[in-house]
Protein backbone atom coordinates (compact mmCIF):
# COMPACT_ATOMS: atom_id res chain seq x y z
CA UNK A 1 0.00 0.00 0.00
CA UNK A 2 1.41 3.36 -0.94
CA UNK A 3 0.83 7.07 -1.42
CA UNK A 4 2.54 9.81 -3.38
CA UNK A 5 5.76 11.51 -2.25
CA UNK A 6 6.79 15.09 -3.06
CA UNK A 7 7.97 14.13 -6.54
CA UNK A 8 4.87 12.09 -7.35
CA UNK A 9 6.63 8.75 -6.86
CA UNK A 10 4.87 5.99 -4.94
CA UNK A 11 6.00 5.66 -1.33
CA UNK A 12 4.89 4.48 2.10
CA UNK A 13 1.57 6.10 3.10
CA UNK A 14 1.89 9.08 5.42
CA UNK A 15 -1.68 8.59 6.63
CA UNK A 16 -3.46 5.85 8.55
CA UNK A 17 -4.37 2.51 6.99
CA UNK A 18 -6.39 -0.39 8.46
CA UNK A 19 -4.48 -2.31 11.10
CA UNK A 20 -4.73 -6.01 11.85
CA UNK A 21 -6.28 -6.73 15.23
CA UNK A 22 -3.96 -7.89 17.97
CA UNK A 23 -4.31 -8.61 21.67
CA UNK A 24 -3.78 -5.29 23.55
CA UNK A 25 -0.42 -5.01 25.24
CA UNK A 26 0.98 -2.16 27.29
CA UNK A 27 -1.12 0.98 27.97
CA UNK A 28 -4.78 0.35 27.14
CA UNK A 29 -5.54 4.06 26.85
CA UNK A 30 -4.13 5.75 23.71
CA UNK A 31 -0.77 7.39 24.23
CA UNK A 32 -0.75 11.15 23.61
CA UNK A 33 2.40 12.57 22.02
CA UNK A 34 2.38 16.36 21.72
CA UNK A 35 5.92 16.88 20.44
CA UNK A 36 5.95 19.03 17.31
CA UNK A 37 9.18 17.47 16.04
CA UNK A 38 11.22 14.28 16.49
CA UNK A 39 14.93 13.59 16.48
CA UNK A 40 16.26 11.27 13.76
CA UNK A 41 19.07 8.68 14.02
CA UNK A 42 20.99 9.66 10.89
CA UNK A 43 21.11 11.76 7.71
CA UNK A 44 19.43 9.13 5.53
CA UNK A 45 16.42 8.89 7.84
CA UNK A 46 16.21 12.67 7.94
CA UNK A 47 16.27 12.78 4.15
CA UNK A 48 13.61 10.07 3.78
CA UNK A 49 11.28 11.70 6.30
CA UNK A 50 11.71 15.14 4.76
CA UNK A 51 11.03 13.76 1.28
CA UNK A 52 7.83 12.08 2.46
CA UNK A 53 9.12 8.61 1.71
CA UNK A 54 8.49 7.18 5.17
CA UNK A 55 5.70 7.71 7.69
CA UNK A 56 7.73 7.96 10.87
CA UNK A 57 7.35 10.93 13.20
CA UNK A 58 9.34 13.82 11.78
CA UNK A 59 7.53 17.17 11.95
CA UNK A 60 3.94 17.41 13.10
CA UNK A 61 2.62 19.08 9.94
CA UNK A 62 3.86 16.05 7.98
CA UNK A 63 1.88 13.65 10.15
CA UNK A 64 2.12 12.19 13.65
CA UNK A 65 1.27 9.00 15.50
CA UNK A 66 -2.01 10.14 17.10
CA UNK A 67 -3.24 11.40 13.76
CA UNK A 68 -2.39 8.16 11.97
CA UNK A 69 -3.95 6.05 14.72
CA UNK A 70 -7.28 7.86 14.32
CA UNK A 71 -7.08 7.63 10.54
CA UNK A 72 -6.54 3.88 10.78
CA UNK A 73 -9.72 3.54 12.82
CA UNK A 74 -11.70 5.45 10.18
CA UNK A 75 -10.21 3.45 7.30
CA UNK A 76 -11.12 0.20 9.02
CA UNK A 77 -14.67 1.41 9.73
CA UNK A 78 -15.22 2.61 6.16
CA UNK A 79 -13.50 -0.36 4.54
CA UNK A 80 -11.15 1.88 2.54
CA UNK A 81 -7.40 1.79 1.81
CA UNK A 82 -6.81 4.63 4.23
CA UNK A 83 -7.94 7.99 5.58
CA UNK A 84 -6.47 11.49 5.91
CA UNK A 85 -7.51 13.64 8.89
CA UNK A 86 -7.81 17.41 9.20
CA UNK A 87 -8.38 20.16 11.76
CA UNK A 88 -12.08 20.49 10.85
CA UNK A 89 -14.75 19.01 8.64
CA UNK A 90 -14.49 21.91 6.20
CA UNK A 91 -10.72 21.54 6.05
CA UNK A 92 -11.30 17.90 5.06
CA UNK A 93 -13.96 18.70 2.46
CA UNK A 94 -12.08 21.60 0.89
CA UNK A 95 -8.92 19.49 0.64
CA UNK A 96 -10.77 16.53 -0.88
CA UNK A 97 -12.11 18.83 -3.59
CA UNK A 98 -9.14 21.12 -4.16
CA UNK A 99 -6.63 18.29 -4.41
CA UNK A 100 -8.49 16.86 -7.40
CA UNK A 101 -9.34 19.89 -9.52
CA UNK A 102 -7.40 22.44 -11.54
CA UNK A 103 -8.24 25.60 -13.48
CA UNK A 104 -10.64 24.79 -16.30
CA UNK A 105 -12.19 21.76 -14.56
CA UNK A 106 -15.93 21.56 -13.98
CA UNK A 107 -17.56 20.17 -10.85
CA UNK A 108 -21.20 19.36 -10.13
CA UNK A 109 -22.31 20.45 -6.67
CA UNK A 110 -25.63 19.34 -5.21
CA UNK A 111 -28.05 22.12 -4.36
CA UNK A 112 -28.79 20.15 -1.19
CA UNK A 113 -25.35 20.35 0.41
CA UNK A 114 -23.87 21.80 3.59
CA UNK A 115 -23.55 25.58 3.35
CA UNK A 116 -19.83 25.56 4.11
CA UNK A 117 -19.19 23.30 1.12
CA UNK A 118 -21.27 25.56 -1.12
CA UNK A 119 -19.40 28.60 0.13
CA UNK A 120 -16.00 27.08 -0.58
CA UNK A 121 -16.97 25.99 -4.08
CA UNK A 122 -18.90 29.10 -5.11
CA UNK A 123 -16.66 31.75 -3.55
CA UNK A 124 -13.19 30.21 -3.52
CA UNK A 125 -12.86 27.55 -6.19
CA UNK A 126 -14.35 29.76 -8.87
CA UNK A 127 -11.67 32.40 -8.20
CA UNK A 128 -9.10 29.86 -9.38
CA UNK A 129 -10.86 29.04 -12.62
CA UNK A 130 -12.93 26.03 -11.58
CA UNK A 131 -16.44 25.96 -13.01
CA UNK A 132 -19.16 25.04 -10.50
CA UNK A 133 -22.59 23.93 -11.72
CA UNK A 134 -25.48 22.86 -9.50
CA UNK A 135 -27.81 19.89 -9.63
CA UNK A 136 -30.47 18.40 -7.39
CA UNK A 137 -29.33 15.14 -5.82
CA UNK A 138 -33.00 14.13 -5.72
CA UNK A 139 -33.30 14.46 -9.52
CA UNK A 140 -31.25 11.75 -11.21
CA UNK A 141 -32.55 12.72 -14.64
CA UNK A 142 -31.22 16.23 -14.05
CA UNK A 143 -27.86 14.82 -12.96
CA UNK A 144 -27.70 12.67 -16.08
CA UNK A 145 -28.36 15.77 -18.18
CA UNK A 146 -25.64 17.74 -16.39
CA UNK A 147 -23.19 14.93 -16.99
CA UNK A 148 -23.58 15.32 -20.75
CA UNK A 149 -20.79 17.87 -20.32
CA UNK A 150 -17.48 16.65 -18.83
CA UNK A 151 -17.22 16.97 -15.03
CA UNK A 152 -14.32 16.15 -12.75
CA UNK A 153 -16.27 15.75 -9.49
CA UNK A 154 -19.83 15.14 -8.36
CA UNK A 155 -20.41 16.27 -4.76
CA UNK A 156 -23.46 15.44 -2.65
CA UNK A 157 -24.70 14.22 0.74
CA UNK A 158 -27.37 11.87 2.10
CA UNK A 159 -29.44 12.11 4.23
CA UNK A 160 -29.80 15.76 3.30
CA UNK A 161 -29.46 18.49 5.91
CA UNK A 162 -31.97 19.54 7.23
CA UNK A 163 -34.84 18.01 5.25
CA UNK A 164 -33.64 14.40 5.82
CA UNK A 165 -34.53 13.39 2.27
CA UNK A 166 -32.47 10.43 1.08
CA UNK A 167 -30.52 10.23 -2.19
CA UNK A 168 -30.17 7.09 -4.30
CA UNK A 169 -26.42 6.95 -3.70
CA UNK A 170 -25.59 3.95 -5.86
CA UNK A 171 -27.56 5.30 -8.84
CA UNK A 172 -25.92 8.73 -8.56
CA UNK A 173 -22.48 7.13 -8.32
CA UNK A 174 -23.11 4.96 -11.37
CA UNK A 175 -24.12 8.01 -13.41
CA UNK A 176 -21.02 9.90 -12.30
CA UNK A 177 -18.64 7.03 -13.01
CA UNK A 178 -20.18 6.36 -16.42
CA UNK A 179 -19.37 9.97 -17.31
CA UNK A 180 -15.81 9.71 -15.95
CA UNK A 181 -16.42 11.79 -12.80
CA UNK A 182 -15.31 11.05 -9.25
CA UNK A 183 -17.80 11.19 -6.36
CA UNK A 184 -17.05 13.18 -3.20
CA UNK A 185 -19.65 12.24 -0.60
CA UNK A 186 -20.41 13.92 2.72
CA UNK A 187 -21.26 11.07 5.09
CA UNK A 188 -21.44 13.10 8.30
CA UNK A 189 -25.15 12.60 9.00
CA UNK A 190 -25.07 8.79 8.91
CA UNK A 191 -21.64 7.20 9.42
CA UNK A 192 -21.10 3.42 9.42
CA UNK A 193 -22.67 1.20 10.50
CA UNK A 194 -25.84 3.20 9.71
CA UNK A 195 -24.69 3.83 6.13
CA UNK A 196 -21.69 2.51 4.22
CA UNK A 197 -20.96 4.93 1.40
CA UNK A 198 -17.86 3.04 0.27
CA UNK A 199 -19.93 -0.09 -0.33
CA UNK A 200 -22.32 2.04 -2.40
CA UNK A 201 -19.48 3.11 -4.69
CA UNK A 202 -18.47 6.55 -3.41
CA UNK A 203 -14.84 7.42 -4.19
CA UNK A 204 -14.04 9.84 -1.35
CA UNK A 205 -16.08 9.90 1.85
CA UNK A 206 -15.79 13.01 4.00
CA UNK A 207 -16.86 13.25 7.65
CA UNK A 208 -16.99 16.13 10.03
CA UNK A 209 -15.39 14.10 12.83
CA UNK A 210 -16.56 16.85 15.18
CA UNK A 211 -19.95 15.15 15.11
CA UNK A 212 -20.52 11.44 15.76
CA UNK A 213 -16.87 10.39 15.68
CA UNK A 214 -16.04 12.87 18.46
CA UNK A 215 -19.41 12.50 20.11
CA UNK A 216 -18.75 14.62 23.21
CA UNK A 217 -18.75 18.24 21.98
CA UNK A 218 -15.08 18.67 22.82
CA UNK A 219 -13.29 18.21 19.51
CA UNK A 220 -13.09 19.87 16.08
CA UNK A 221 -11.89 17.57 13.30
CA UNK A 222 -12.51 16.20 9.82
CA UNK A 223 -11.43 13.16 7.83
CA UNK A 224 -11.46 11.86 4.24
CA UNK A 225 -11.53 8.11 3.53
CA UNK A 226 -10.85 6.48 0.20
CA UNK A 227 -8.38 4.61 -2.05
CA UNK A 228 -4.64 5.29 -2.05
CA UNK A 229 -4.65 6.74 -5.57
CA UNK A 230 -7.02 9.50 -4.46
CA UNK A 231 -5.72 10.01 -0.92
CA UNK A 232 -2.13 10.63 -2.00
CA UNK A 233 -2.87 14.05 -3.56
CA UNK A 234 -5.04 14.96 -0.56
CA UNK A 235 -2.24 14.17 1.90
CA UNK A 236 0.16 16.27 -0.18
CA UNK A 237 -2.34 19.13 -0.17
CA UNK A 238 -2.60 18.82 3.62
CA UNK A 239 1.18 18.99 3.98
CA UNK A 240 1.39 22.09 1.81
CA UNK A 241 -1.53 23.95 3.39
CA UNK A 242 -1.02 22.83 6.99
CA UNK A 243 -4.55 21.80 7.96
CA UNK A 244 -3.52 18.63 9.78
CA UNK A 245 -5.38 17.34 12.84
CA UNK A 246 -3.42 18.15 16.03
CA UNK A 247 -2.44 15.47 18.59
CA UNK A 248 -4.90 16.45 21.34
CA UNK A 249 -8.10 16.27 19.25
CA UNK A 250 -6.75 13.14 17.56
CA UNK A 251 -6.33 11.59 21.01
CA UNK A 252 -9.87 12.62 21.98
CA UNK A 253 -11.21 10.95 18.85
CA UNK A 254 -9.34 7.76 19.74
CA UNK A 255 -10.86 7.95 23.23
CA UNK A 256 -14.38 8.27 21.82
CA UNK A 257 -14.03 5.54 19.23
CA UNK A 258 -14.85 2.44 21.34
CA UNK A 259 -18.31 3.81 22.16
CA UNK A 260 -19.22 4.92 18.62
CA UNK A 261 -21.29 1.83 17.83
CA UNK A 262 -23.28 1.79 21.06
CA UNK A 263 -23.80 5.56 20.93
CA UNK A 264 -25.17 5.39 17.39
CA UNK A 265 -27.44 2.46 18.26
CA UNK A 266 -28.89 4.20 21.32
CA UNK A 267 -29.29 7.55 19.57
CA UNK A 268 -30.95 5.98 16.55
CA UNK A 269 -33.38 3.99 18.72
CA UNK A 270 -34.29 7.12 20.67
CA UNK A 271 -34.76 9.14 17.47
CA UNK A 272 -37.25 6.58 16.14
CA UNK A 273 -39.15 6.52 19.45
CA UNK A 274 -39.35 10.32 19.58
CA UNK A 275 -40.48 10.52 15.96
CA UNK A 276 -43.22 7.98 16.63
CA UNK A 277 -44.19 9.79 19.83
CA UNK A 278 -44.70 13.05 17.95
CA UNK A 279 -47.16 11.58 15.45
CA UNK A 280 -50.21 12.16 17.71
CA UNK A 281 -49.26 15.85 17.76
CA UNK A 282 -49.36 15.82 13.96
CA UNK A 283 -52.85 14.30 14.07
CA UNK A 284 -53.90 16.95 16.58
CA UNK A 285 -52.56 19.78 14.42
CA UNK A 286 -49.94 20.86 16.97
CA UNK A 287 -47.16 19.73 14.62
CA UNK A 288 -47.37 20.24 10.86
CA UNK A 289 -44.98 17.46 9.90
CA UNK A 290 -42.38 15.07 11.31
CA UNK A 291 -39.70 13.82 8.94
CA UNK A 292 -37.54 10.91 10.01
CA UNK A 293 -36.07 8.31 7.61
CA UNK A 294 -37.13 5.51 9.95
CA UNK A 295 -40.85 6.30 9.70
CA UNK A 296 -42.99 4.31 7.24
CA UNK A 297 -44.31 7.46 5.58
CA UNK A 298 -40.89 8.88 4.70
CA UNK A 299 -40.92 9.84 0.99
CA UNK A 300 -37.74 7.86 0.32
CA UNK A 301 -38.58 4.87 2.48
CA UNK A 302 -37.54 2.29 -0.14
CA UNK A 303 -34.09 3.88 -0.38
CA UNK A 304 -33.74 3.99 3.39
CA UNK A 305 -34.40 0.26 3.61
CA UNK A 306 -31.97 -0.45 0.79
CA UNK A 307 -28.96 1.64 1.82
CA UNK A 308 -29.29 2.39 5.55
CA UNK A 309 -29.60 0.25 8.68
CA UNK A 310 -32.18 2.49 10.30
CA UNK A 311 -33.27 6.10 10.15
CA UNK A 312 -30.27 7.80 11.70
CA UNK A 313 -30.20 10.16 14.66
CA UNK A 314 -31.78 13.36 13.29
CA UNK A 315 -35.34 14.69 13.25
CA UNK A 316 -36.95 17.44 11.17
CA UNK A 317 -40.03 18.84 12.89
CA UNK A 318 -42.17 21.44 11.10
CA UNK A 319 -44.36 23.53 13.39
CA UNK A 320 -47.38 25.65 12.48
CA UNK A 321 -47.02 29.40 12.49
CA UNK A 322 -43.80 29.67 10.53
CA UNK A 323 -40.81 31.36 12.11
CA UNK A 324 -42.73 32.96 15.02
CA UNK A 325 -44.23 29.59 15.94
CA UNK A 326 -41.00 27.65 15.86
CA UNK A 327 -39.13 30.39 17.75
CA UNK A 328 -41.62 30.16 20.59
CA UNK A 329 -41.20 26.39 20.88
CA UNK A 330 -37.43 26.67 20.55
CA UNK A 331 -37.20 29.11 23.45
CA UNK A 332 -39.29 26.81 25.69
CA UNK A 333 -36.95 23.81 25.46
CA UNK A 334 -35.72 22.73 28.90
CA UNK A 335 -33.58 19.63 28.30
CA UNK A 336 -32.63 19.86 24.64
CA UNK A 337 -29.83 22.38 24.20
CA UNK A 338 -30.28 25.23 21.73
CA UNK A 339 -27.15 24.87 19.61
CA UNK A 340 -25.97 24.27 16.05
CA UNK A 341 -24.27 20.89 15.77
CA UNK A 342 -25.10 17.19 15.97
CA UNK A 343 -23.71 13.81 16.89
CA UNK A 344 -22.95 14.40 20.57
CA UNK A 345 -24.17 12.62 23.67
CA UNK A 346 -26.40 15.62 24.37
CA UNK A 347 -29.47 16.42 22.27
CA UNK A 348 -29.40 19.68 20.36
CA UNK A 349 -32.04 21.72 18.54
CA UNK A 350 -31.43 24.38 15.94
CA UNK A 351 -33.39 26.59 13.54
CA UNK A 352 -32.11 26.13 9.96
CA UNK A 353 -33.55 29.55 9.06
CA UNK A 354 -31.06 31.10 11.51
CA UNK A 355 -28.11 28.72 11.12
CA UNK A 356 -27.44 26.18 8.37
CA UNK A 357 -29.51 28.01 5.73
CA UNK A 358 -29.51 31.57 7.03
CA UNK A 359 -27.79 32.79 3.85
CA UNK A 360 -30.88 31.86 1.81
CA UNK A 361 -34.00 33.99 1.53
CA UNK A 362 -37.31 32.61 2.79
CA UNK A 363 -38.33 31.96 -0.81
CA UNK A 364 -35.08 30.11 -1.53
CA UNK A 365 -35.51 27.99 1.59
CA UNK A 366 -39.07 27.16 0.61
CA UNK A 367 -37.90 26.13 -2.86
CA UNK A 368 -35.36 23.83 -1.21
CA UNK A 369 -38.11 22.28 0.92
CA UNK A 370 -36.99 24.04 4.11
CA UNK A 371 -39.96 25.84 5.71
CA UNK A 372 -39.21 28.65 8.15
CA UNK A 373 -41.09 26.70 10.81
CA UNK A 374 -38.57 23.84 10.71
CA UNK A 375 -36.91 22.65 13.92
CA UNK A 376 -33.94 20.32 13.47
CA UNK A 377 -33.24 18.02 16.42
CA UNK A 378 -30.07 15.96 16.88
CA UNK A 379 -30.90 13.15 19.28
CA UNK A 380 -28.45 12.38 22.09
CA UNK A 381 -28.43 9.94 24.98
CA UNK A 382 -30.84 11.48 27.49
CA UNK A 383 -33.49 8.89 26.63
CA UNK A 384 -36.57 9.02 24.42
CA UNK A 385 -39.00 9.76 27.25
CA UNK A 386 -37.08 12.82 28.43
CA UNK A 387 -36.73 14.18 24.89
CA UNK A 388 -40.33 13.54 23.90
CA UNK A 389 -41.65 15.21 27.06
CA UNK A 390 -39.42 18.22 26.43
CA UNK A 391 -40.65 18.60 22.85
CA UNK A 392 -44.28 18.13 23.86
CA UNK A 393 -44.13 20.83 26.53
CA UNK A 394 -42.19 23.19 24.23
CA UNK A 395 -44.64 22.77 21.37
CA UNK A 396 -47.56 23.30 23.73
Amino acid sequence: MAAFGHDGAMSEPLYGTPRAHSVPLGPLSPVLIRSSTSGQPDAETLRACGAGEVAGDFYQRMGHSNCRAFESLVAELEGTDGAVSFASGMAAMSAAIAAHVKAGDRILLAEEIYGGTSGFCLHDLVRFGVRVDRFSALDLAGLRQQLQQPARLVIFESPINPTLRVVDIRAAVQLAHAAGALVVFDGTFSPPPIQRAHDLGCDLIVHSATKFFGGHSDVLAGVVAGPHRLLGPIELFRRRTGGILAPDPAWLLQRSWPTLGIRLAAQQAAALAVAQGLLPLVAAGRVAKVTYPGLPDHPDRALVERQMTGGGCMLAIELPGGLPGVRKAFDRLQHIARAARLGGVESLATLPAFTTHAALSAAQRAQAGIPDGLLRVAVGLEGAEVLLHDLQQAIG
